[in-house]
Formats: structure tokens, sequence, C-alpha cells
């Protein structure tokens, strides 16, 4: 390989779909400070749907926002620990709650034909300096060549990070390959990959993603996530190792 990765572990926002979103703020602290020790730059945190999941009825979790930021920063100096934000669930006011806790990075879940709706959540998380990704939920819905038409949106909003996710865990290597392929032609932003392991290729869609110039790459803890969950923290580390 020749470009480093980061892996952003989700474990605490999306594994908590595997547990009924019962974390609670000492898992949080928990496992926020050994991933800090493994090594680990990110660190994503919170309600599986992000900011006001529990009070807009998607499950009730075991704290609020404001209680798992608390907690992730109240033990991470070196890691960074983010939250996804989804607009018309979240509100713009998050974010500011998020600053106040000096969050390291925000992502922004949009259907890939919504990504308008992302424009001032980005625009007001780039004002206070964090980082933000934009997560393009469902992107097999749009073409390699119409998706990164997209990209170009976001980057002109300030996003620092665009990300493919494969939310079905449908996709193969070669279609994961062409998505970033086509954003390299149009765009200059930092790219992501989040997949999910459905038809149990979560890890080779990720080494795709990687060989095709992908920056980070998700993963949890034991591959916890929605649905067949996501790429597992400790193979993708093996590989990334092996592969080094």
């Amino acid at each position: 390989m020749t470009h480093i990765i980061n892996i952003l572990d989700t474990t605490l926002r999306d594994g908590s779909y595997a547990t009924n979103f019962s974390f609670t703020k000492e898992d949080t602290s928990k496992i926020c400070s050994e991933l800090q020790k493994a090594g680990v730059k990110y660190i994503e945190i919170g309600h599986g749907v992000g900011f006001r999941g529990s009070e807009k009825g998607y499950g009730q979790a075991k704290q609020t926002d404001e209680e798992y930021l608390e907690a992730a920063k109240s033990v991470l100096k070196e890691s960074k620990f983010g939250m996804f934000c989804i607009p018309g669930i979240a509100r713009l006011e998050d974010i500011d709650l998020a600053a106040k806790y000096g969050i390291g990075f925000i992502r922004i879940g949009t259907d890939v034909n919504k990504i308008e709706s992302s424009k001032e959540f980005i625009k007001k998380a780039k004002d206070y300096g964090i980082q933000v990704a934009a997560n393009y939920m469902k992107s097999y819905a749009l073409s390699p060549k119409k998706f990164a038409d997209k990209v170009k949106l976001s980057e002109s909003y300030g996003a620092d990070i665009i990300y493919v996710v494969d939310s079905a865990g449908g996709m193969f290597p070669e279609q994961v390959s062409e998505y970033f392929k086509e954003i390299k032609k149009k765009c200059e932003i930092q790219m992501g990959f989040h997949g999910h392991d459905n038809l149990g290729l979560s890890i080779a869609n990720s080494i795709a993603a990687i060989e095709s110039g992908a920056d980070i790459i998700d993963s949890s803890l034991q591959g916890l996530g929605r649905s067949s969950g996501n790429a597992c923290t400790e193979i993708l580390a093996m590989v990334l190792t092996k592969k080094n």
C-alpha cells in the first residue's frame, strides 16, 4: 500500500443497532479508551441513527447525546471522537452541542439523492473547525459517474471527506473500485468506505476501496452493526498489517 489508511471504528454507533442501543456512558468511556490504546484514530459514538435518534423514535438509547459526548471526551486525548448526523432527524443546534464538547468529527448522512440537505450542516460544522464527512447512504442507487457528480457538490459545500456507503452490503469489490475511480477523475476530496457484510464481502470491499484510493475505512469490533454488521475491526487490522 502506498498511502496511509486510517480505521474509523463505529462500534459505539453502528454497533449499537446490534445491542438495542444499550451502550452506557461507562461502556462508551471503556471502549473509547481501549480503542485509543490500540491506535485507532477515529471513534464514532452515540445512537445508531445519530443525533436525536432516541427523541425521534428510532429506538431509545441508554444515554442522551450529551452524556455520550461527555463520556468520550473524558477519556480521549489522542483519538478523535465523532457522531452521526442525519438532516431532518438532527437539528443544526446539535452541532453547537457537539462543538461544546470538542468533538473531532461529524459525519453528515444523507441518502445519495438528498445531498443538498447536508449543505447547512456541513457549513455550520466547518464554521466550528470540525472535520466533516459526507456519508452517501445507499450509494449504489446512483451510477458511479452520477455519484461522482454529487461528490462535487459536497466538496463545494466544504466537506473534508466523502464516503461511499454500501448500506445493504450487496456490492462487489469491482463495483466499489469503480465508484472511487470515478470520484478521483472529478474531485480532490479525501475518500472513505463504509461496508456492511450481508454477502460476507465487507473486508474484500474495504480492500478494494483502499486499493482504489480510499483514505479511511469503517469497521466495528466483532463486526457489530446494523443488519449483518460491518467489517470487523480485528480482521481489518490484521489484513492491513499483512498487506503492508
